[in-house]
């Protein structure tokens, strides 16, 4: 090696010192790394213990599920768990092997307000099972896990089972009791067993025992409990609310919890055929079929749930009549999820379409709505028309079959109006209070004179006040109108809106009703038209002005109301103007006028009632007399 090799090696080794030196970490730089570095340490170890307590609590928890679960203990061990759809015409079903029960169902023809398809059960919030008792336990099938068979096979396939038309499928998930539940040729085991049709909302379903006497208690009767919660379909969340509850039919009747929000349970102690959880215009329900529950306990919470798809939580417990100790034991029952849509359910024949609020258990609008209102709405269904025009026909069609009562009850006030100044004149002819009788003893004859009758006024609107009061009910509870528009209402089912107020108005809202209005408009002049025909009579002092309240009553009441419903209304007063200007054309005022005339000097031929009221008048008048004697 040369010299200025030696001197570039001892320059590099200088240079390499020299930067070492510079770079070297400080003392609290030093300390800063051990401290990070043990940190990292004491991570590592912690995750580590985590790790293993995590491991123990699962293996505590698998043990205790042995422990509790008995002779399902190996049911109850964690695996994974396997959805398997069913599908017909009308929705799809998911059935897991957790529990063997319905996870969610949804519907193909329907969608909620927001566009979203109409579901059943949001997640994990439908939970139904059996409660059994083994010995000394209790055991709940809902955590449990069933093995799922088709055609009495294991069914370990993704693809959805499929049914059409008048075709169907069935669909087995067992719960064995022994060790291996992939044991197919095990006998003893608890089936929920599912009958799918092609186009059917019900789902068959059935609850099996095979040879399951020498495991559970020997009993009578098992518990089947159903928890759902009910999730938001329609535009406004606090009408749906106050449309939901449970209903059930129990010694053929159909009664319910209490609605309008409110929080409710019952105990029931009788046979109960079916239980409804309903909401507006869908429920979901379970239906006995060839033998009733013999007993039911239900509940219906709104619990403090902040999310904006929440309505409330349905529950109940059904006691199923069940022999355990048989070797076979069964039990038939149909779910229900879909519309509350009466030409679907009536077919049933079992009462269910009475959960569709047709005139508040008041049988004569029921009537009217189920034998006249809803046939003749199915009627101009047919036609596939829009359904603002099929009301508007509707109405005409109402409008036209009440026109004789109408005719009447205007002719009669038209009548009244023209011999007003007759009325008048003995109003002055007897202006004491005593000369009451003899007043109305005039007017009486007046009116009969003249062929008027008084209560021929009266009478028809009393005959035509039922179907407004069905249409009320009619139109609200209608899903063939939910999501239909018309003009500026883009769902007939509910409140139009073309304005939307930063504030709410109370017992009004923040909408502004556009068809709330113009009915509102329209009574007023209904009101206004009616006050004058009856200018002159004799009226309660403030009555005038309680005219006029009850429109303004009738836009706060009805602004959150179905738009269906205004619309019809609306329409309806239209007519109505149209049949007074008709009916006020057709009476001529000279020939009312001729026939008072002519019978103003002819006796008039009194009534037994008119024969009545004058004897008790001379009577009255007689006693009198007899005690001023008296007094003299």
């Amino acid at each position: 090696m040369d010299k200025k090799s030696i001197i570039g090696l001892v320059l590099i080794f200088g240079i390499m010192v020299t930067f070492f030196m510079i770079t070297k970490p400080s003392k609290e730089e030093i300390e800063q790394q051990r401290k990070l570095y043990n940190d990292s340490i004491a991570a590592l170890q912690v995750k580590q213990v985590e790790a293993q307590k995590t491991e123990a609590e699962e293996q505590n928890d698998t043990l205790a599920d042995h422990n509790n679960n008995g002779v399902f203990s190996t049911a109850a061990e964690k695996t994974a768990e396997r959805t398997i759809r069913l599908e017909n015409d009308v929705f799809k079903v998911d059935i897991s092997t957790l529990g063997g029960a319905v996870k969610q169902v949804t519907l193909k023809d329907y969608l909620t307000y927001g566009k979203d398809t109409v579901t059943f059960f949001t997640p994990n919030g439908n939970v139904y099972g059996l409660n059994l008792s083994a010995g000394q336990q209790m055991i709940s099938t809902d955590k449990l896990n069933f093995v799922c068979y088709v055609n009495n096979k294991p069914y370990d396939d993704t693809k959805p089972l499929k049914v059409s038309g008048n075709d169907s499928l069935m669909v087995a998930m067992r719960l064995f009791a022994d060790a291996d539940t992939l044991n197919a040729n095990d006998e003893r085991y608890i089936e929920f067993r599912y009958t799918l049709k092609g186009n059917d909302y019900r789902l068959g379903y059935s609850i099996i025992t095979n040879n399951m006497g020498s495991v559970l208690t020997d009993e009578r009767s098992i518990e089947l409990t159903w928890n759902a919660e009910a999730s938001l379909k329609e535009r406004d969340k606090k009408i749906e609310r106050q449309a939901s509850s449970i209903y059930y039919l129990s010694n053929d009747e159909v009664d319910y919890l209490k609605e309008g929000g409110k929080d409710d349970n019952d105990n029931i102690n009788a046979d109960i055929n079916w239980v409804s959880f309903k909401q507006q215009f869908f429920s979901m329900a379970l239906f006995a079929k060839n033998d009733a529950f013999k007993s039911a306990t239900m509940a219906t919470k709104t619990e403090n749930d902040t999310s904006l798809n929440y309505l409330r939580t349905f529950s109940t417990t059904l006691t199923i009549p069940f022999e355990i100790k048989n070797a076979r034991e069964e039990f038939n029952m149909n779910f229900f999820f879909g519309p509350n849509k009466y030409s679907i359910v009536k077919k049933w024949d079992n009462h269910y379409e009475e959960i569709i609020p047709l005139g508040w258990g008041f049988a004569p609008l029921q009537w009217i709505n189920r034998f006249v209102i809803i046939p003749v709405f199915d009627l101009l269904q047919r036609f596939d028309w829009n359904m603002g025009i099929i009301i508007l026909i509707l109405t005409i069609m109402v409008k036209i079959v009440l026109f004789p009562l109408a005719y009447k009850s205007f002719a009669s006030s038209a009548k009244m109006k023209i011999i007003q100044p007759e009325v008048q004149k003995i109003n002055d002819k007897f202006p004491k209070k005593e000369q009451a009788l003899q007043k109305q003893q005039a007017v009486m004859q007046l009116y009969k004179r003249a062929g008027v009758n008084p209560m021929a006024g009266c009478l028809p609107m009393l005959l035509q006040f039922p179907i407004l009061v069905a249409m009320f009910r009619f139109f609200p509870a209608s899903i063939e109108l939910r999501q239909k528009s018309f003009l500026w209402a883009d769902d007939l089912s509910s409140y139009d809106s073309i304005l939307n107020l930063p504030f709410d108005i109370p017992f009004y809202g923040s909408n502004v009703s556009l068809f709330c209005l113009l009915m509102t408009v329209a009574q007023i002049f209904y009101t206004r038209m009616t006050m004058k025909q009856q200018a002159g009579s004799n009226q309660m002092p403030g009555m005038k002005y309680m005219m006029y309240f009850m429109p303004i009553f009738m836009l706060f009441i009805l602004n959150k109301y179905s738009s269906a419903l205004n619309y019809y209304y609306f329409i309806s007063l239209c007519f109505t103007f149209l049949q007074m200007w008709i009916i006020r054309s057709t009476i001529d005022e000279k020939k009312v006028w001729q026939k008072l005339e002519a019978s103003r000097n002819k006796p008039v031929k009194k009534s037994k009632w008119q024969q009545r009221i004058e004897a008790l008048e001379k009577q009255n008048k007689a006693l009198q007399a007899q005690r001023n004697k008296q007094r003299k």
